[in-house]
């Protein structure tokens, strides 16, 4: 992304007739534009949202109104209200928040119509989805991943970018459920290493997992101040390698609010928003952002494992046995509980101990 990104196709003025016409051409073109199964998941997931909601303060009504009576028995029906109430409540929760980012990603013709122009005038496709990764994207292993608004770059190393849903996210996943990013790919295989902005987004509550603070590697300067890093534990020489005082200051001066993570041979850089908009001014901190780090990861192709054994060359003629450029304690980073999800496991723990209580009094 050398060129000067032209962002006027997401500024300029354009005509319902305009819209209407491309619009007509993209779901010709892409008939998943359409997003028939988005329709009809945000029906499914709004009405008993609503419901949920209503039922929660009837119970709730209920509760106060038993409690100023103080009738026989109140303490039993505190229980059991409680205990239903708390179960809607939460979720409702878990439901309304994927309703609301579902609800927010629905189809918009004028958007398509910018981001298919914004596309075509910097040499980009676009690919208005949902759909699935490509083969080999390292997040697929975080559960089903579903993109929108694929916008991909020319080349042999082409950067990609996209907002993505892990629609049934697996419990490792550090990943927010929703969210976008910019793909890079690496030279090489690197570790898994993630830099955790201290600017960013609030995390969300409904992340199934979260990292072991013991592969926290605290980085000289100020540094600490806008990103933590995480790296696999005995991988920390190597962090130090990659992450030059250089880059770590590209990282302060263009990255922040974004987390940056190394998987396999792909860089990521991610956000719990959506970054794929027709905002201009966010596609010009994110193009900045990538060009940041873009001329500075060819030099990680030299960066080799020393814990991986590799075979002596064999005869003329030998299929050439490919080895995993990085050893297994440094694929992947280790993950516990997230808080949100033991906040989830021990609500729901209480509310049903609550409602067996209550039975058992009764």
């Amino acid at each position: 992304m050398s060129a000067p990104l032209d962002v006027s196709p997401l500024t300029e003025r354009v005509s319902r007739r305009e819209v209407r016409r491309s619009w007509r051409a993209l779901t010709e073109a892409h008939p998943e534009a359409r997003d028939t199964v988005g329709t009809i998941r945000r029906v499914m997931l709004g009405v008993p949202t609503v419901v949920m909601a209503m039922v929660a303060l009837v119970l709730a009504g209920i509760l106060v109104g038993e409690v100023v009576r103080g009738e026989t028995e109140v303490s039993t029906a505190v229980i059991v209200q409680a205990s239903l109430g708390g179960v809607l409540a939460l979720t409702c929760l878990l439901t309304g928040t994927t309703w609301l980012r579902l609800l927010r990603r629905r189809p918009r013709p004028r958007v398509h119509h910018r981001l298919m122009r914004f596309a075509a005038a910097n040499g980009m496709t676009y690919r208005p989805g949902p759909t699935g990764a490509e083969r080999g994207s390292p997040l697929k292993t975080r559960g089903g991943l579903n993109l929108t608004r694929v916008l991909r770059t020319a080349g042999e190393r082409p950067i990609e970018f996209a907002n993505y849903e892990l629609a049934a996210p697996v419990s490792t996943s550090t990943s927010p459920p929703f969210g976008g990013y910019a793909a890079l790919r690496l030279p090489a295989e690197l570790p898994n290493i993630l830099l955790r902005s201290e600017d960013g987004p609030r995390r969300s509550l409904l992340t199934p997992a979260a990292l072991r603070g013991s592969q926290v590697l605290s980085l000289e300067g100020d540094f600490d101040r806008f990103f933590q890093l995480y790296c696999p534990e005995g991988y920390e020489r190597d962090a130090l390698y990659l992450f030059t005082p250089d880059v770590m200051a590209r990282l302060i001066d263009h990255v922040r609010g974004l987390d940056v993570e190394i998987i396999d041979d792909w860089m990521f850089l991610v956000s719990s928003h959506d970054l794929v908009t027709d905002r201009a001014d966010r596609w010009a901190a994110l193009t900045a952002a990538v060009d940041a780090l873009d001329d500075r990861v060819e030099r990680w192709g030299s960066w080799r494992d020393e814990r991986v054994a590799r075979p002596a060359a064999g005869a003329a003629g030998e299929p050439t046995v490919r080895v995993r450029e990085v050893a297994r304690p440094g694929r992947r980073l280790r993950t516990i509980w997230s808080p949100g999800t033991i906040a989830i496991t021990v609500g729901t723990a209480l509310c049903f101990g609550g409602l067996v209580v209550a039975l058992v009094l009764r």
